[in-house]
């Protein structure tokens, strides 16, 4: 029996597909003191950093602050996760209000697993899944990629990589070994370079973001702050994804080069988003089914 409508899909999905597309901080968050002003030499150390980190793994640390897919909540959302950048695959864990969240990444597709399954999806099923890259996904859940890509940090490392214009040396904590930066990344140049096993998911998530910026004073514009370790890593990564609604997301990276494993969900145990939607089972709008059931 097929699972009824869009009002189950955004139940199941809970925040990641019933929220609003506000963002607390609004379009380029930066709270950062700039130390100088910005110059081609300090753009081109966020540049190969990008380029550097994109080429290892790392566990990662989350943080959402004013999500407004938690109705606003002022206590922040920690959570957790394992990303090889190499392999487009990670696994994070969120939590939110009533339970953890825990996602799969790949390449053009996540698996989502609610805190509690069995009030609202099939019997038997634990995960839903989306192909990030399907007509289907934009018609019905416009703003999945971007608010489920906005916690995978390869998203906005490769933003930096393929569109940062400029990099403004701020003020770090006294003590600190780490150098930070002040970074604007032109969403549509980031979009037009987008490439790799996670492109085309990138550039929807990124299109979406460039529709959100369009009353902004510089529309294709974001900022994005940016810690740099001793060894030329990004180490930390903090923004406000335009039109995701998951308020500010600070990524804290650590442990570079450890093995990542990525374990793809049991078949039975998943149902894909569209059968959640009205129209059903994407195989009937001629698609596929990224459950493989």
């Amino acid at each position: 029996m097929r699972f009824p409508v869009r009002l189950a899909a955004a139940a199941a999905l809970g925040w990641l597909a019933g929220c609003s597309s506000t963002t607390a901080a609004g379009p380029g968050f930066s709270s950062a003191v700039t130390a100088a002003p910005a110059s081609p030499k300090y753009l081109a150390e966020v540049v190969s950093a990008a380029r550097i980190t994109l080429g290892t793994s790392s566990a990662v640390s989350l943080r959402l602050d004013s999500a407004a897919v938690f109705g606003g909540t002022p206590k922040p959302i920690p959570g957790r996760g394992l990303f090889d950048f190499v392999s487009s695959r990670g696994e994070a864990e969120l939590d939110r209000p009533g339970g953890s969240e825990r996602l799969i990444f790949l390449a053009d597709s996540v698996f989502v697993a609610q805190p509690q399954p069995g009030t609202l999806l099939p019997a038997g099923k634990v995960w839903i899944s989306a192909g990030l890259t399907e007509q289907s996904l934009a018609t019905n859940f416009p703003q999945f990629v971007t608010q489920v890509e906005s916690l995978n940090p390869a998203l906005m490392l490769s933003e930096l990589e393929w569109g940062a214009v400029s990099a403004a040396p701020t003020e770090a904590p006294r003590g600190s070994q780490t150098h930070s930066y002040s970074v604007k990344v032109d969403l549509a140049r980031s979009q037009s370079q987008a490439a790799g096993p996670s492109g085309q998911a990138f550039r929807q998530a990124i299109g979406y973001q460039l529709a959100e910026t369009s009353g902004a004073a510089v529309p294709t514009q974001v900022t994005v702050e940016v810690g740099i370790d001793s060894r030329g890593r990004v180490v930390l990564l903090r923004s406000s994804p335009p039109g995701a609604g998951i308020g500010t997301v600070t990524l804290a990276m650590s442990g570079f080069g450890a093995p990542v494993t990525v374990a793809q969900p049991a078949r039975a145990q998943v149902v894909d988003i569209s059968s959640l939607a009205p129209g059903g089972e994407r195989e009937n709008a001629g698609g596929g089914d990224s459950d493989g059931a």
